[in-house]
């Protein structure tokens, strides 16, 4: 007689559970709505689209890709979209009505950590690295109110990661500004500089005035050489005292001493010999070349990262829009009634065998 009233006991405890369970799945628990939709991060910014062809190819995306959709990712799972979400949708009030079941809802002493854990519970957010493609799902217990929170999400991640670049580039002109204003000033002292020297030594241009000074050496040196021969040609059947050989004498001296002046003048020790400017010109003037190259790249950085701050960097491009569930997602009830009367099966066969053991081993 106890033996039966213990296996009616078991039969009794075991179907209660199952029609406890089957109830709160199949009718107690709240029923949630799934929007789901699929974006891709673009970078419009970027030049090169050949290159991430190949990355394409071999089934994987941009590693640019994939930093903006884990960025986003991070976003949505964050504290900060949660808050906006909460102040726009009531979330937090949401979690804790009595629209959630009595078992999942939050307290009304639920810490944000809490809330946020309820929140990121609700929402799946899957990165597709072969196709590139960011599956976003969010499940509400109204089908209308998930389609407008997964709507707002993606309007609102699409608005911060443009701000973020806008951020990112505004402080990138604070610095280029600075960099533009020093090289500015640089190029514009190297320039007075260069003038100082011109005016200083009445040159506008020391290689022009040493490519003349050649030209007149060589001159000077032909002639020079002309008059030496013509020299000892006459000496030969003329006195030395002849008018003609002391004429060719004195032109022959007249003439090295304007080659030994002007070479003193390119090559010699004065200060202001003019191998010594020149040198001093092209050290100047190419400084001067130097920090204009500078200006010229610092403004064109500054005139790009201005452009930057007003044009939108990246977009999301929407593959499939935020949909409107036609009925619930979660629970699925079917499923998890199949699924109750499997395991309350198995429960019970383990129960009845351990009973069956412990039987056997009284007897």
């Amino acid at each position: 007689m106890k033996k039966t009233f213990r296996r009616i006991n078991s039969k009794i405890v075991f179907l209660a559970a199952f029609v406890m369970l089957s109830i709160y799945f199949l009718l107690i628990k709240a029923e949630l709505y799934e929007s789901q939709s699929a974006l891709i991060v673009r970078d419009l910014s970027s030049a090169s689209p050949a290159s991430s062809l190949g990355l394409q190819l071999l089934g994987v995306g941009s590693s640019s890709q994939l930093q903006d959709s884990m960025v986003v990712k991070e976003f949505l799972e964050s504290l900060d979209m949660f808050l906006i979400l909460d102040k726009e949708f009531g979330l937090i009030k949401h979690y804790k009505s009595d629209k959630i079941d009595f078992i999942e809802r939050l307290g009304a002493d639920a810490t944000m950590e809490e809330a946020l854990k309820f929140y990121q519970k609700r929402l799946k957010v899957h990165y597709d690295e072969t196709s590139g493609i960011l599956h976003i799902a969010y499940a509400y217990t109204d089908a209308k109110t998930t389609q407008k929170i997964l709507q707002y999400m993606i309007n609102k991640v699409e608005h911060e990661i443009n701000e973020f670049n806008r951020k990112k580039a505004k402080k990138q002109l604070s610095f280029i500004e600075l960099e533009y204003k020093k090289s500015k000033e640089k190029m514009l002292e190297s320039a007075a500089a260069l003038q100082r020297y011109q005016n200083e030594h009445l040159l506008l241009d020391p290689e022009t005035q040493a490519t003349s000074s050649t030209a007149l050496i060589a001159n000077l040196e032909a002639t020079l050489s002309q008059k030496k021969i013509e020299y000892q040609t006459k000496s030969t059947y003329l006195n030395s005292d002849n008018y003609e050989l002391l004429r060719l004498k004195s032109e022959i001296k007249e003439i090295k001493n304007s080659l030994e002046n002007i070479k003193k003048g390119l090559t010699g020790k004065s200060k202001n010999r003019l191998n010594k400017i020149l040198f001093e010109y092209d050290r100047l003037k190419m400084q001067l070349e130097f920090n204009t190259e500078v200006y010229k790249n610092t403004l064109l950085q500054l005139e790009t990262t201005k452009l930057d701050i007003l044009k939108k960097a990246k977009t999301l491009s929407i593959i499939s829009k935020p949909n409107l569930p036609d009925g619930y997602t979660y629970p699925d009830k079917p499923r998890v009634f199949v699924t109750i009367v499997i395991a309350m099966l198995l429960l019970y066969g383990i129960f009845a065998m351990l009973l069956a053991i412990i039987k056997d081993h009284k007897e």
